[in-house]
């Protein structure tokens, strides 16, 4: 019976995704490792299953692992310059021939009607074609880069035709030029160019070795994505998928996502999962943040009645929130709210309170608190408040880290005082804005 429940629980949670998903665009690029790993069959499922609940898919392929095992193979030597393999005229059909037979590899398996799953008899209409110009990347240092370039022009009209179709689209990291040329494309850069292109909902990077062994969910905004690529710390893959993961993000692509495939159904888990599952690089909390409405009461009590329990809050009624709908600033993602507060002003000074701050568990720590903070403290300076004021009984280190101040003289407005508390011993502290 738990399990019963489990799924149900499961199912009626992804709802909300499954309806939010239908008809965008993902690019989702698969590294050749994956490809060629025990967690492609599972991986395949999954692609069917988004292609059937009418999501657009365009799929890219890596090809670095098999191109490295032909050069190996025929005694050539790899060359490298900034990271980017040098591909000239001898090594180009060898290069070409790699790239081919992952594009031939990958297509079969999404052929094959996927025996033996719960997608078994499901068939994918797939596209490839010359969909992608590209350009030599020229001499770099003095380097002649050859046949290795970079994306010039993404046909996305053709593309997005396609999409409207029901088909899959597929590309190789190959680009062709308007004189016949054949270039090698970094696979990473052309999804990233693609998921650009086509304005798509979802960037996903599917490649073994970006967590460094760690499976834990986590967002990030493009800030804290510059600040991992100065870190030495971090994985050359996860820098290389960063840096293209902020160019999505600046160029209004709406999330990147970063899944390293230990977990069989890791897709699924990041894309209709409140936790999530990879790494999500989003500007989302910032576009999210919004002066909140009268429809938004019981999604601010739900996260409120936590902190309400353990005393972090004082208590208010629907109703007193109802009356101060007006001055709440709220954070939403996939439908919920997951962070609020109140900037409450005082009708006879130029004094506001702030009040309510609250942060889902699920996001503590990742900064919404700091954000909405700066988004009050901003509209109450244009305002003309020139002070703030809050009451707290365990959260003053954290308003004292952000500029505030204890005071023992403050005397609270006839308003407020009126609905204060002595016995919760609350501490009074001040800023100046």
């Amino acid at each position: 019976m738990s399990n019963t429940q489990d799924y149900v629980q499961w199912f009626r949670g992804a709802a909300p995704y499954i309806k939010a998903h239908r008809k965008k665009t993902f690019v989702i690029m698969v590294s050749d490792e994956v490809i060629y790993s025990d967690r492609f069959v599972g991986l395949v499922h999954d692609i069917a299953l988004l292609n059937h609940l009418g999501i657009k898919l365009v799929i890219l392929h890596g090809s670095r692992s098999s191109i490295d095992s032909h050069f190996a193979d025929n005694k050539l030597e790899s060359r490298f310059h900034h990271n980017i393999r040098i591909t000239d005229a001898a090594t180009l059909p060898f290069v070409i021939q790699a790239i081919n037979e992952v594009r031939t590899f990958f297509e079969a398996q999404l052929s094959t009607g996927l025996p033996n799953t719960p997608m078994s008899g499901s068939e994918l209409s797939l596209v490839s074609g010359n969909f992608v110009t590209g350009m030599p990347l020229g001499v770099i240092d003095g380097i002649d880069m050859q046949h290795s370039g970079k994306v010039r022009d993404i046909k996305h009209d053709e593309i997005n035709e396609l999409l409207a179709l029901n088909h899959v689209v597929l590309l190789s990291n190959l680009g062709y030029s308007r004189t016949g040329e054949v270039f090698n494309l970094p696979a990473e850069e052309l999804a990233g160019k693609v998921a650009q292109a086509l304005k798509a909902d979802k960037l996903i990077y599917i490649q073994q070795g970006i967590t460094n062994g760690e499976a834990t969910a986590s967002t990030l905004s493009a800030s804290e994505c510059d600040l991992m690529l100065q870190d030495p710390a971090t994985p050359s893959e996860l820098k290389s998928l960063l840096g293209q993961a902020i160019q999505a993000i600046q160029a209004q692509v709406k999330r990147v996502h970063l899944i390293d495939p230990q977990v069989d159904g890791g897709l699924l888990l990041e894309l209709f999962t409140r936790d999530g599952y990879g790494i999500m690089v989003t500007n989302l909390f910032y576009e999210g943040s919004r002066a909140a409405s009268i429809d938004d009461v019981g999604g601010i009590l739900s996260l409120i009645e936590p902190h309400e329990s353990s005393g972090v809050l004082v208590a208010r009624s629907r109703e007193q929130i109802e009356l101060e709908i007006s001055h709440f600033q709220v954070i939403e993602k996939d439908g919920m709210i997951i962070a609020c507060i109140a900037c409450i002003p005082d009708s006879s000074a130029r004094t506001a309170e702030i009040a309510c701050l609250a942060v889902h568990e699920s996001y503590q720590g990742s900064g919404l608190g700091n954000q909405l903070l700066q988004i009050v403290e901003d509209r109450a300076s244009k305002s003309g408040i020139s002070r703030l004021y809050t009451l707290t009984t365990r959260t003053s280190h954290w308003f004292i880290e952000h500029g505030f101040v204890e005071s023992r003289d403050f005397k609270l407005p006839e308003a407020r005082l009126a609905r204060y508390n002595p016995e919760r011993g609350s501490k009074i502290l001040l800023k100046s804005i």
